[in-house]
């Protein structure tokens, strides 16, 4: 039978919480949870919900969103399999900052919090290791937010580059040429954009021959461009 490293192995990805972790780690999380399966729209959890377990996907993909007093959506983060969720809340005993929904049909490695705590207070190789892949993560958070205060063009530009370097919906990979399984909706809302100004600025990116969206994929063109040119002074 495939050891638990061996199953994500596919999808550990550089970066990734879990690939940040040794080997001894990521199979010591194995036996403290079960696996279950979540239906496309489906609210793992909501904001405000206790920090009870922490999640490990290993099909299919989540966003994170908060929500404005009038209902407009913002995407904080898109998830895939590999990747952890609701770690932080469930690490402090706090309350969900955010909620997490089905994107796909989701399996998932659901580890309550007492477990957790209990291996991180036995195994001490194993608790200092998660605090350097969270410190990652969080600098990795940070660099999103900064993101977020620029100008449209670039805030665009800033958030394809973040998801082809998290390889995240990720359909094929050709010659630098990446093909993004993400619809404008989305990613306007991860971008923090309307879907109409988000729509002006991919008219522009496929001017200048860095993207090209069409039926709910993203092709980037010129990832080097989009990289320069997010970087770039307004």
């Amino acid at each position: 039978m495939a050891s638990f490293e061996e199953e994500l192995s596919p999808v550990l990805r550089e970066g990734s919480l879990l690939a940040d972790l040794p080997s001894a780690c990521v199979e010591a999380l194995s036996p403290l949870g079960q696996v279950r399966s979540y239906g496309k729209g489906h609210t793992i959890f909501q904001k405000g919900d206790d920090g009870e377990f922490l999640g490990v996907l290993l099909k299919g993909r989540l966003r994170i969103s908060t929500y404005s007093v009038d209902g407009a959506e913002t995407v904080l983060n898109l998830l895939q399999a590999g990747d952890v969720v609701g770690e932080i809340a469930t690490i402090c005993g706090s309350e969900r900052t955010a909620d997490a929904i089905v994107m796909d049909d989701v399996s998932m490695l659901i580890i309550p919090r007492a477990a957790l705590m209990r291996l991180m207070e036995s195994d001490a190789a194993f608790g200092m290791a998660l605090s350097r892949a969270l410190a990652a993560k969080l600098r990795a958070a940070s660099e999103a937010l900064e993101a977020s205060t620029l100008d449209m063009g670039r805030r665009v530009a800033a958030a394809l580059v973040r998801l082809v370097e998290q390889d995240i919906a990720a359909v094929s990979e050709d010659e630098g040429q990446h093909t993004l399984a993400i619809d404008q909706t989305t990613l306007a809302r991860y971008a923090g954009l309307s879907r109409s100004n988000l729509n002006r600025v991919l008219k522009k990116f496929e001017l200048v021959g860095a993207s090209r969206h069409e039926k709910g994929t993203l092709e980037i063109l010129d990832l080097d461009w989009l990289q320069d040119f997010a970087a770039s002074e307004a």
